[in-house]
């Protein structure tokens, strides 16, 4: 492949991940939700809430049970065939299964609620749990709508409806409920109301790609088309370890912590920034799922290593800068909750060291494409086996920074065993020069900006602001010193061109 193929890949991928990278610059303003229900609530009522919204989200993994997979693989093979029925027969059949499945999973946790609050001590449990019971049917029906659009390479919906329309409407019905005094129950009833919300208006979108009516119709009345469903199936495997592993620090916390509630609403807190290093990662995934099969059928180790290569590199250039500023000035972003919550600096630093292991796991998607999916699910026991021998003792000792310490090591441990079997089963590695550049850049901004931000003798917010500042122009002028590669040189290049263009036609029309 010569180096212009390479810079043509490169544009035509660019283009498809800054529409998601929109879409995740636009959910930035999900924090402010968070922020909303720990002032308002309480570190106690919060941390409640965020307990029984992560043991709702690791049971909604059976809502889903594998669909998202089937909508997606599904949709693309009758995008290309243009095989309008097949796309509504698919999204058509994962609706009726995740509507039927998530009422099943609803009522079982409705039930269970009193016995998961007294196994965990935590009687206050119950209202939250019950509440929310009806958020993973909403969220995942507008999954499923958002993916049949997307398998026809229409991003712009993802970016209008989980971007914009999600967060917000949380933020404000969750704000009119507790401003009405509505409480711990109100909230979460907003929250199941905003979901809901988001499914409806994902129904409107997919409606303006794919006939709805008759999807629906399926969805509620049709034959279910059990080939698949079961094409969905082995997937609940996988997710169910995975989401496993990343409830058990916020449940062991809970159980153990020594401030319990409010150990996990400080907790929770730092979990709503490093959410964002995966949310990195998946801003590519549509990219990478396109191509990576192909060039693992054609069994082209170069071109396929380039590939991955440069969707590693991409990643890491985003990912690690965030990282740099959940490490470094995690003071600073955790105040906006609380003064109370400043304490949990420590523990949002060692979360990001975790959760920027995770985002680099661009390797790992060949194991999935490749057909060795199983190995991921083995990474996922072996980091549940690390959380479950660490995270009893340490939550104990050391609050939220144990937890933060428990899942860290278990993610490591998790992605090092992923990138050695990418390695081993298909000659996949995402480390290049390249890669390392970014590394040094990042390393070198987090000098620079936490020495300021430590030493400067003013106020947090004033040190917080000039130390992240400096930390962005050292990352950004290490980088351009060490050398741009050839892909990332072009992409500047024409996005400079076309700036040009622009503005100069700007000038013609006044």
């Amino acid at each position: 492949m010569t180096a212009d193929d390479r810079a043509r890949d490169a544009g035509a991928e660019a283009r498809g991940i800054g529409v998601n990278l929109l879409t995740l610059l636009a959910q930035a303003s999900l924090p402010a939700f968070h922020v909303q229900l720990a002032r308002l609530l309480g570190p106690g009522d919060y941390g409640l809430y965020s307990m029984a919204n992560k043991l709702v989200d690791m049971a909604s993994v059976l809502t889903l049970l594998g669909m998202d997979l089937v909508v997606t693989r599904q949709g693309s093979l009758a995008h290309a065939n243009r095989d309008t029925p097949a796309a509504v027969r698919a999204t058509g059949t994962a609706l009726r299964v995740v509507l039927a499945s998530g009422a099943l999973v609803a009522l079982g946790t409705a039930l269970g609620a009193p016995y998961i609050a007294q196994v965990l001590h935590k009687p206050g449990l119950v209202t939250p749990l019950r509440t929310l019971v009806l958020v993973p049917i909403g969220y995942h029906a507008a999954t499923m709508f958002l993916l049949a659009t997307q398998a026809r390479m229409v991003m712009k919906y993802d970016f209008w409806l989980r971007g914009l329309f999600q967060p917000l409407t949380l933020l404000a019905l969750s704000t009119l409920a507790l401003r009405a005094g509505a409480g711990l129950a109100g909230a979460c009833a907003a929250v199941a109301l905003g979901m809901t919300l988001t499914a409806l208006l994902g129904a409107y979108f997919y409606g303006r790609e794919l006939p709805l009516g008759p999807t629906l119709s399926r969805a509620l009345r049709g034959p279910v088309d059990w080939a698949l469903v079961r094409q969905g199936l082995p997937m609940v495997g996988l997710s169910l370890v995975w989401v496993l592993q990343g409830g058990l620090d916020v449940v062991f916390l809970g159980r153990f912590g020594p401030r319990q509630e409010t150990d996990v609403g400080v907790y929770n807190a730092c979990l709503v920034y490093v959410i964002s290093l995966n949310q990195t990662r998946g801003a590519f995934y549509p990219i990478v799922s396109a191509r990576l099969p192909a060039l693992l059928a054609a069994g082209d180790r170069a071109a396929t290593n380039a590939f991955v290569q440069r969707q590693q590199r991409w990643v890491a250039a985003l990912a690690t800068p965030l990282a740099v500023l959940f490490a470094g000035f995690g003071d600073g972003l955790l105040a906006v909750f609380g003064g109370g919550f400043t304490r949990g600096a420590s523990a949002l630093a060692v979360l990001a060291v975790g959760q920027l292991a995770g985002a680099l796991a661009v390797p790992a998607y060949a194991l999935l494409f490749g057909g060795n999916g199983r190995y991921s699910a083995y990474a996922g026991l072996l980091c549940v086996a690390v959380q479950l021998s660490v995270l009893g003792p340490l939550c104990q000792r050391y609050g939220p920074l144990g937890a933060a310490l428990g899942a860290s090591a278990g993610m490591v441990t998790a992605q090092v065993f992923q990138h050695w079997s990418a390695w081993r089963l298909h000659g996949v590695h995402g480390f290049s020069r390249a890669l390392g550049k970014v590394f040094v850049s990042s390393g070198a901004g987090l000098l620079v900006g936490r020495a300021l931000f430590q030493w400067l003798p003013l106020g947090l917010a004033p040190r917080f602001f000039l130390g992240v500042g400096a930390a962005a122009a050292v990352y950004l002028a290490a980088l351009v010193a060490l050398g741009l590669e050839a892909e990332e040189r072009a992409l500047l290049g024409s996005a400079w061109r076309r700036l040009k263009a622009a503005v100069a036609t700007l000038r013609g029309k006044r």
